[in-house]
């Protein structure tokens, strides 16, 4: 089963997705929208449109580690596309939309199953020495990041001085150096069922010092369990188009706090030493590091902690 999860609270940006998306001959199973108010405040022609409320009436003591007016919402998202029963989850934010011809799920599911062990030393070229019959298959592929057309993700420093709306990333996807970190982005992502333990984005927004980080630190924390775990990431297509619409100077607002945390956030993640065999057991690991911080920090810990106790079970 295929399950989409779209965090919005824009009323007039999700009906347009829903509408260009319902145009497409893209295809998945379910659609979980996740309306980012305490209550729903419109209606939309979905099975499945959640809020506050229904996070609050879920999770109940344990809501908190869900983020509000933050797009790390989706989590919630994700943790009901795993009950559902979903073999692959897949999110967009509100403001990407189809591109013809490039195949969202098809092409998502591509990278995860059949990434060649073989690679090109030129992308998309057949230099000398590639075999001819077989190229072999990646079996430890777990997660796919697809790129955008139009308005790259940009921070909002950038934004200011470089306002791109007609960026073409490449053609190529490759997969992703597990000694390297690279930035993450949430909006058109798709995972396997059994990582799920690692999918969560960490508390922003509301009630919370920090703001936009909530998909590159997920990022982050995934990557260093894959790494040690000997999973990889594929990153390219399929692509969407965003046309991005936040507003720039909002956002240059809301990422300030958490500029100077995002240059130490990755070095405090890549220190510790996993030896958990299981996404649980590793990130319980790193939850019981992060405990030890004091403040937005050990507060985290508390959350990646209950998280994955949610999928502590045999399924």
């Amino acid at each position: 089963m295929n399950i989409l999860v779209v965090p919005t609270i824009r009323e007039d940006c999700i009906k347009e997705f829903l509408k260009a998306w319902k145009k497409s001959p893209e295809s998945w199973d379910e659609i979980i929208v996740v309306e980012d108010n305490p209550k729903k405040t419109f209606d939309l022609d979905v099975k499945y449109h959640l809020s506050w409320e229904d996070i609050e009436n879920d999770l109940g003591e344990h809501a908190w580690i869900i983020s509000r007016r933050d797009s790390a919402i989706r989590s919630y998202g994700f943790l009901k596309a795993f009950e559902m029963g979903a073999d692959y989850i897949f999110t967009l934010d509100d403001d990407c939309y189809p591109v013809e011809g490039e195949h969202f799920v098809h092409n998502h599911i591509c990278n995860i199953e059949e990434t060649t062990r073989w690679a090109f030393s030129i992308p998309d070229m057949r230099t000398r020495g590639v075999p001819y019959d077989n190229l072999g298959k990646l079996t430890n592929v777990v997660m796919n990041v697809g790129l955008w057309q139009g308005v790259p993700d940009l921070d909002a420093v950038t934004c200011l001085y470089k306002d791109t709306k007609d960026f073409m990333p490449p053609s190529f996807s490759r997969v992703m150096a597990r000694d390297q970190y690279f930035p993450l982005c949430g909006m058109n992502l798709c995972f396997k069922r059994g990582i799920i333990p690692l999918c969560y984005f960490p508390l922003m927004g509301k009630d919370q010092p920090f703001n936009r980080f909530d998909d590159i630190w997920f990022g982050i924390i995934a990557q260093k369990v894959c790494s040690h775990l000997g999973w990889n990431i594929t990153l390219g297509r399929p692509h969407i188009h965003h046309i991005k619409a936040s507003d720039k100077f909002k956002n240059l607002q809301r990422e300030a706090s958490g500029i100077g945390a995002n240059e130490t956030f990755w070095q405090m993640i890549d220190k510790i030493k996993l030896k958990g065999k299981t996404p649980v057991e590793c990130m319980k690991e790193i939850a019981l590091y992060l405990m030890t911080e004091k403040d937005y920090f050990g507060k985290l810990g508390q959350a990646i902690d209950i998280w994955a106790d949610m999928f502590n079970q045999p399924e």
